[in-house]
């Protein structure tokens, strides 16, 4: 890679030079214009002057061939075991699939496809064992519901094989709420999977038959498959309390294909476990320790078949004011952990209080002074912290990342607009006896107009499990790039270029490195434009890609590869 610091500091003297030649010889006068000169060009290249970084050793960074660009609002990615990779890319009614060689680096397949029933809509693409499966719906609007299809792709030669109806809803279907979000702004049927891989969940919520929330009872959907999307079985259930009673927090499957959901029931503060298999709805009541406030979980299936909730608490609830507006704040205090076995008994629970250390890590003394106040009370906690990802690991410890998101109206610039942050990083590992065996706060401050969506899309965090380490990727300021590990984040504005930066943390012990994988301004010297967090995935042990649009109607593929 070219030294950018030795090449602009070699640029900006010239400049300089020539700027005094002119002044000392008379040509010209040291005026506005000459100072004008110096000033712009300080300015524009001072940045890469002082910030000029070499990339870390530890990747191999590659450009593919450049390829013919897909226009589609969904992009998605399947990684295979042979050396290869699928995306399949969905605008409108038209799939276009493709197929990529992760050692060639280039585009070996393109097949287009436009024969997917009318008004249909792509909702996830999925790997069991060997098979892709590409899962769309389809509305009929005479009879206000919605038929679900799947497609299996023939992964060597791209073939769209042909549909298979999976399941046919009694009524209509409405949008996740906040707890069913995902990245895909059409999903309206959820997809999940067993430990094992051998069973398949597809959810879903129907439209409530009353507006009113305090009289209204949800009905949910849940079918259940194998792992050659044949049907085990499926029904659209009543819940068992008002939807104003209850907030649905997370779902699961186990492999004997039983669905699990954990729901929050309002007026008493508890927490039920709703399991629904063939025979029907069951709904027990947890005994979760009584005064703490949830406001997520995460479900996973264990090996041994036992379910694992996680989730953030919080001890109370602050408001936190903004210009002109307030936000609700939940100010986290811990994590929260219980394992419930076959029978819907907790055989384990367990609180992990944040010390006031990691609290007080990368925060300004400000803040410090405050939260050490609060600690006398147990009140001091990390505001606006959620669950990223859960990683069960093979010997059954846990590891969790929670990510700082939110968004409130602020002052940007002169105007008062919605702005989205994404910012320091919680990882925890829980250790297969339960206990902590390490904890550490990752500095990230990333935000941008909520309004520029496509903006909105470069923040916040990739994750990948490597060989024995976490891999959390992110794109970052190129301020950041000599700060230590210890120091506060500056700002990184999204949209604006950086640096892709990776956190490596090992899994034995909890250590951390930073790397700087590439400048996003100049891959090979290509600027990497279009640039979405959710596009770096995983195509082997130790090889990550990510696909950039880079002008000229062309995309390309970047290989980031870890170096022995």
């Amino acid at each position: 890679m070219q030294n950018i610091k030795t090449a602009t500091g070699s640029l900006v003297y010239s400049i300089c030079q020539n700027t005094y030649k002119q002044y000392i010889s008379g040509q010209s006068s040291y005026n506005e214009q000459i100072m004008k000169k110096i000033f712009f060009s300080l300015t524009f290249l001072l940045p890469f002057l002082l910030f000029g970084q070499t990339l870390s050793s530890d990747f191999k960074v590659t450009m593919a061939k450049p390829f013919q660009v897909v226009d589609a609002a969904s992009k998605e990615y399947i990684s295979l075991d042979n050396g290869f990779t699928i995306s399949a890319k969905t605008h409108g009614e038209k799939v276009i699939l493709q197929k990529f060689d992760v050692n060639g680096m280039e585009e070996v397949e393109r097949k287009e496809y436009e024969d997917l029933e009318k008004y249909a809509k792509f909702q996830d693409l999925i790997r069991v064992k060997d098979r892709v499966y590409y899962i769309y719906e389809a509305f009929n609007k005479k009879y206000d519901n919605f038929t679900v299809y799947c497609r299996e792709i023939d992964t060597e030669t791209l073939k769209f094989n042909e549909t298979k109806k999976l399941f046919k809803t009694k009524k209509e279907v409405i949008a996740p709420g906040n707890f069913w979000m995902t990245r895909n702004p059409n999903t309206k049927f959820s997809v999940t999977s067993s430990f094992d891989a051998s069973k398949i969940m597809i959810y879903y919520r129907t439209k409530p038959e009353s507006r009113n929330d305090k009289t209204n009872y949800d009905r949910l959907g849940f079918h259940v498959f194998d792992d050659l999307m044949d049907p085990i079985w499926g029904d659209e259930v009543k819940m068992p309390h008002t939807e104003a009673n209850m907030n649905n927090l997370c779902y699961a499957v186990s492999k004997k294909g039983t669905a699990y959901m954990l729901a929050r029931v309002n007026k008493t503060e508890s927490f039920d476990l709703i399991t629904v298999n063939a025979e029907g709805l069951e709904n027990q009541k947890l005994e979760v320790k009584d005064g703490l406030i949830f406001d997520e979980f995460h479900l996973i299936e264990s090996p041994n078949g036992n379910v694992i909730a996680a989730g953030y608490y919080a001890n109370g609830r602050d408001f936190k004011g903004g210009w002109g507006t307030a936000a609700l704040s939940i100010n986290i205090n811990g994590l929260y952990l219980f394992e419930i076995d076959q029978e819907g008994i907790i055989i384990r629970e367990k609180e992990f209080p944040f010390s006031l250390e990691l609290i007080n890590k990368y925060a300004s003394e400000r803040s410090k002074s405050k939260a050490t106040k609060r600690e006398a009370d147990g009140n001091a906690g990390i505001n606006d912290l959620k669950i990223q990802e859960t990683i069960l690991n093979e010997d059954g410890s846990l590891v969790v990342i929670g990510e700082v998101t939110y968004a409130r109206e602020e002052f940007f610039g002169p105007q008062q607009v919605m702005v989205t942050h994404h910012g320091d990083m919680i990882i925890t590992k829980i250790d297969e006896n339960g206990e902590i065996a390490w904890q550490d706060k990752l500095p990230k401050n990333q935000a941008c107009k909520s309004a520029e969506t496509w903006n909105v899309a470069s923040l916040g965090m990739s994750y990948i499990k490597g060989d024995g380490a976490h891999y959390v990727i992110f794109a970052d300021n190129r301020k950041n790039a000599d700060l230590s590990i210890n120091e506060a984040a500056e700002p990184h504005k999204g949209g604006y270029g950086g640096f892709l930066s990776a956190y490596k943390i090992n899994d034995s012990d909890g250590t951390v490195e930073k790397h700087l994988i590439l400048d996003l301004s100049d891959i090979d010297g290509q600027k990497a434009y279009q640039f979405r967090v959710s596009r770096i995935f995983e195509a082997e042990d130790g090889t990550f890609l990510m696909e950039i649009y880079i002008k000229g109607k062309k995309d390309s593929i970047v290989k980031m590869e870890l170096v022995d």
